[in-house]
């Protein structure tokens, strides 16, 4: 790959003022390109043969200035080269320039991260409620070290990384398990594009705890008494309805907003998961039983209408008190709730593996263990 950079002034354009605009001239594998500098300076104090500025008189601040500058830019487009040629990567004049452009994403981990969110949300790869989640992971950084560049990620960055949202922030650990889930996916895109020295080897992740939240069958049992009642309140019925249906299918509440009828097959709804990573094919198959049918009202469209997650969480905090299940309950109880429930009543950890849409059965695993703790209490009244 051959490249010459030389500065030039645009004498075809000058201002009134005797001033014309600088530009570097970039020659790459016999292609042609301008980088503008953004600066003006006198035509008559411009070398041309050696393509420099030159003072317009002895005591010239402005000039110290501007060299500065022209040498800072020249430095940035000096170091694309060198990136390009350290990693054996051949450029044209378009990637130049983009890989210009996002000079500083290149040398700070938190500017490439900012960037590839940014760019995986347009192109699909991602959600926009997971863009959102790894934005807050992204703030945390931040908060803790406005740059990061390459060269300081280290395995000692890591720990007092992770001390500092244990001790300052104050995180759960489960939250800081999630940053720093967001953090290695982001330092894994880099290495691709990026050389440095991978800090995550032999670092130990926060260790992640497992508390399920679910309701007992008592306490599922006393919402559906409320939701056929006929004494619901107003506001109750579409977020009872969906929570009720979540608890038949163990549907995130993110699928739930999106399963509609075309995805129904004799009573088996087939659908994609959004949180199975983009590359993956696998749909999971759920049988729709009596009482989850009873739920739908229409037989088109979406199967159950849904409201936005802060909403429903709400709304679901009230109708637990209604029918006095006195617990702080989230949506995402429901999918807990079928999974306890489903094993409860025989059924097998393969069969829920699958239900679930688990990629690996031990991540089904935890609601044996939790079903073990709850004999575990119950045996233990025993005498």
């Amino acid at each position: 790959m051959k490249y010459s950079v030389k500065l030039y002034i645009n004498k075809q354009r000058t201002r009134p003022d005797g001033t014309a605009a600088l530009y570097f001239q970039v020659i790459l594998n016999r292609v042609k390109t301008t980088i503008p500098v953004n600066l003006y300076w006198p035509v008559e104090n411009f070398d041309n043969d050696k393509g420099e500025i030159v003072k317009k008189s002895k005591n010239d601040k402005l000039y110290e200035d501007y060299l500065r500058e022209i040498d800072r830019l020249k430095g940035e487009i000096n170091e694309v080269f060198i990136w390009a040629r350290l990693s054996r990567i051949e450029l044209t004049v378009e990637s130049f320039k983009s890989e210009l452009k996002n000079q500083n994403s290149r040398n700070d981990f938190i500017a490439f991260w900012a960037q590839e969110i940014e760019e995986r949300k347009v192109k699909g790869i991602i959600k926009g409620s997971t863009a959102k989640s790894q934005a807050n992971s992204l703030q945390s950084l931040k908060s803790f070290r406005k740059q990061l560049p390459f060269s300081e990620l280290t395995k000692r960055l890591l720990e007092e990384y992770k001390s500092y949202l244990i001790n300052i922030e104050e995180l759960e650990i489960n939250s800081v398990w999630t940053k720093f889930k967001d953090f290695r996916t982001y330092l894994n895109l880099a290495k691709s594009s990026h050389h440095f020295e991978y800090p995550f080897k032999g670092f130990k992740m926060p260790k992640l705890t497992s508390r399920i939240e679910y309701l007992s069958e008592d306490e599922f049992q006393r919402l559906k008494a409320y939701f056929y009642s006929g004494r619901m309140e107003d506001g109750h019925d579409i977020t009872l309805r969906a929570f009720l249906f979540a608890c038949y299918t163990g549907l995130r509440i993110g699928d739930l907003k999106q399963v509609n009828w075309r995805e129904v097959k004799n009573n088996v709804l087939v659908f994609k998961p959004q949180k199975q990573p983009r590359e993956m094919t696998t749909e999971v198959e759920i049988p729709l039983c009596i009482e989850a049918r009873k739920l739908l009202i229409s037989k088109k469209g979406k199967l159950v209408e849904t409201k936005s997650d802060q909403s429903m969480n709400r709304v679901m905090k009230t109708i637990c008190v209604r029918a006095e299940v006195y617990k702080d309950v989230s949506f995402h109880w429901a999918r807990h709730t079928f999974a306890t429930r489903f094993l409860r009543q025989g059924g097998r950890l393969e069969v829920l593996q699958k239900l679930l849409g688990h990629a690996d059965i031990d991540s089904t695993m935890i609601y044996v263990h939790v079903d073990l703790d709850r004999m575990t209490k119950e045996i233990s009244f025993l005498t």
